[in-house]
Order: structure tokens, then sequence, then C-alpha cells
């Protein structure tokens, strides 16, 4: 599991320069030699959608988007473990739902291409069911870890070891 949150890491830090690197050069050669660079803004674009949902993926795995704790604080060691047990539940279930939905829309929109780059559009709409799919995978992975655990703690996000 380590390995796998080691490379998507790697491979937000690379997309983050890529598009870095296209948005400096676009600047640079607009404003220096006043010609534009026509794939921009598509570029950085998909890259960008990328990027934000396989760090999502990551912020699973560590258990730490924003929640409303108020409940789950008040509430006993063990009662607290079935709400969050709950909520992951609850979790999966939408991911599953969205990973199945853009499954079945990816075949059409692979006929697409996009109008700068000529690529399919279904290597920018992969990032969906593909960070959905991780973002499942550290969930029920949380689950797993809450659940063998003897007292949860709010906000306690179980981490990789390193």
């Amino acid at each position: 599991m380590v390995v796998l949150v080691r490379a998507i890491e790697i491979v937000v830090i690379l997309l983050m320069g890529v598009i870095i690197g296209v948005v400096i050069g676009e600047t640079f050669m607009r404003g220096i030699f006043g010609i534009s660079l026509i794939i921009t803004d598509e570029l950085s674009r998909y890259l960008m959608v990328w990027t934000a949902l396989l760090a999502a993926s990551l912020l699973v795995f560590e258990d730490g988007h924003i929640r409303v704790a108020l409940l789950p604080d008040s509430l006993g060691p063990r009662s607290r473990k079935i709400v969050y047990t709950l909520s992951q539940l609850v979790v999966l279930a939408f991911l599953t739902m969205v990973i199945v939905a853009s499954l079945e829309i990816l075949p059409s929109i692979s006929r697409q291409k996009t109008v700068t780059l000529g690529l399919s559009m279904a290597w920018f709409y992969a990032a969906l069911p593909v960070s959905c799919g991780l973002m499942a995978i550290f969930a029920l992975r949380n689950l797993v870890v809450t659940l063998r655990a003897s007292e949860p703690e709010p906000g306690d996000a179980p981490v990789p070891d390193q």
C-alpha cells in the first residue's frame, strides 16, 4: 500500500511540475515573443483534473478530508466507531456509484477528441474512475484499520508505515 501511495505522490508532483512548466512557458512566450502556445489552456486544465483527483485519493488514504466531528466527538468510543463505520460505508457506496457511472460513459466519450491536443477525451475522463477506485481502496483500508483498533480517537487517521 505504501508503494502505491508513494507512486501517486510522485505522479501528482510530476503533473504539477508539467502544469507549472507549461504555464510559465506560455507566460514567457507571450510576454517576450508575443506568441502563444496553443495547447497551454487545454493541457493545463486536463492535467489539473488528474492532479486534483489523485491528490484527493491521497487525502482519503490519510483520512484527511474535512468533516464535521461534532457528533462523533460527543459519543463514546464504541458509538464513535459505529458512526465512523456507517460514514465509510456511505462513502464506499457513493464511490462505487461514481465508478460505475463513469465507466458506462467512457466508451461514448472515447470517440470525442480534444480540440488542440487531438487526444481522446477518455484519457481525461478516466481520471474519475481511476481516482474513485483508489479512494474506495483507501476508504476500505481505513475502515478495516478502524474496526481492528480498540478505541479510535476522533480525527485519527491511519497513516502509512514510513
